[in-house]
């Protein structure tokens, strides 16, 4: 992908996909969790960018999810810049730009980490900006079986849901993911 139209195409993606999840993933709670389409759109996307890319897409996806959801702007900017990177980082490495299924095996680990980080660091803010008075009000094991591990599973699903037809987009050129 060297053409900023996969990027502008991936970004308008990521604001119709943020506009899908708050009109009808609200109802659909598994354990009180709902999917993070954006992320999960992300993570089958930055597989096949280069880093310029994914810093792009990832800031601009980020920015988009903070002023429409987040209370403090720039967070998810951040968060989702280094999740786009560490994709690359990793697929850049082993050379997995040719496995198809890629981002449903790897996935679940950086999903993971990223939501202890993301609930870390709003948990964080949230003390500090006074909003809250714990940073884990019923115990950190607590949130985790009740907030961590309901939504990363939940993320992993749209995953596997998301890869089939962006990669069915990606393969109609010649030359294939590349």
């Amino acid at each position: 992908m060297r053409d900023r139209k996969h990027i502008i195409f991936y970004i308008l993606s990521a604001v119709f996909l943020a506009l899908v999840q708050e009109a009808f993933f609200n109802d659909l709670r598994i354990f009180g969790a709902k999917p993070n389409l954006t992320l999960a759109l992300l993570c089958v996307t930055a597989v096949r960018m280069d880093y310029a890319e994914a810093m792009v897409y990832g800031l601009s996806t980020g920015l988009f999810v903070d002023i429409v959801y987040g209370r403090y702007i720039g967070l998810y900017g951040l968060l989702y810049l280094y999740l786009a990177l560490g994709i690359v980082l990793i697929t850049s490495r082993f050379n997995y730009a040719e496995k198809l299924w890629w981002p449903a095996a790897a996935a679940p680990l950086p999903l993971l980490l990223y939501a202890f980080v993301e609930s870390f660091l709003v948990r964080l803010l949230a003390v500090y900006a006074g909003e809250a008075q714990d940073l884990y009000a019923g115990g950190f094991w607590t949130h985790v079986a009740a907030r961590i591990l309901p939504v990363t599973f939940y993320n992993c699903i749209c995953i596997v849901v998301f890869m089939i037809p962006v990669l069915k987009f990606l393969d109609r050129k010649p030359g294939g993911f590349k």
